[in-house]
């Protein structure tokens, strides 16, 4: 609960700044004045937000950030107090119906300069596959589909997203175990999805993201008794 409080606090405080992504925030110690809060608490929730996309910290620098905050109080920070298994399973079904079409969006709305931050993101995303750190993995797949739902400039298209982000991918962890070919496809995946918004094909666009979810779901492998029942028969019919 008290985490859900400072990022209420941390929300407020942002919109009162006007902080645009890209804008540093005061240090550690001002903000933990700011909300009454000791270092380590405040410490604890940036290090959340960073997992998620929404921050960046660089160390001798200072915290960055990348994303406006929505609809903080319901962003799920606490989940592990439901079934873990029930969250990954409804996160994975929004995944599927929700990201072709906010992809589908922001093909016909997208512009050049988030097409080229999205191009950024996918070479971080490389770079992270080449660390062998699925977090980081993790986290830059989601920051590419956050930026995508900007390129929709629909803000309840990107509080969707971020309630789909609010929620970490425990089942990812496999990432490195699962064949080379895989991991690949789902790079792939990414590069697809960015080439049909340069081309603002948005029927394309649709379509290589609802494949890019499909592939995702078979990377959970043995877990795949957590997915939703649509997605499994789905993936059934596609089993050779």
């Amino acid at each position: 609960m008290m985490q859900r409080t400072l990022l209420k606090q941390l929300k407020v405080f942002i919109n009162e700044l006007d902080l645009k992504p890209g804008d540093r925030l005061p240090a550690e110690r001002t903000l933990a004045q700011e909300f009454g809060v000791g270092r380590n608490s405040l410490r604890r929730l940036l290090h959340t937000l960073e997992g998620r996309g929404l921050i960046r910290i660089k160390k001798s620098s200072g915290t960055f950030l990348r994303a406006r905050f929505f609809n903080p109080t319901s962003l799920p920070l606490d989940e592990n107090t439901q079934n873990p298994e029930k969250l990954v399973a409804d996160q994975l079904e929004t995944a599927f119906l929700f990201f072709p079409l906010m992809v589908e969006q922001a093909a016909l709305r997208i512009n050049p300069a988030q097409l080229e931050e999205l191009q950024k993101r996918n070479v971080a995303l490389g770079q992270s596959i080449f660390s062998k750190d699925p977090h980081k993995v993790w986290t830059e797949s989601l920051s590419f589909f956050r930026l995508v739902a900007f390129g929709t400039n629909n803000s309840f298209m990107v509080a969707i997203m971020e309630q789909i982000c609010s929620v970490d991918m425990e089942p990812f962890k496999r990432f490195f175990e699962i064949n080379r070919k895989r991991q690949e496809q789902l790079f792939a995946d990414h590069v697809n999805i960015l080439h049909a918004l340069k081309a603002h094909n948005p029927e394309g666009a649709k379509q290589v993201t609802r494949e890019y979810v499909l592939h995702l779901c078979k990377v959970l492998g043995p877990q795949v008794n957590i997915l939703p029942d649509a997605i499994r028969e789905r993936l059934n019919k596609e089993a050779p």
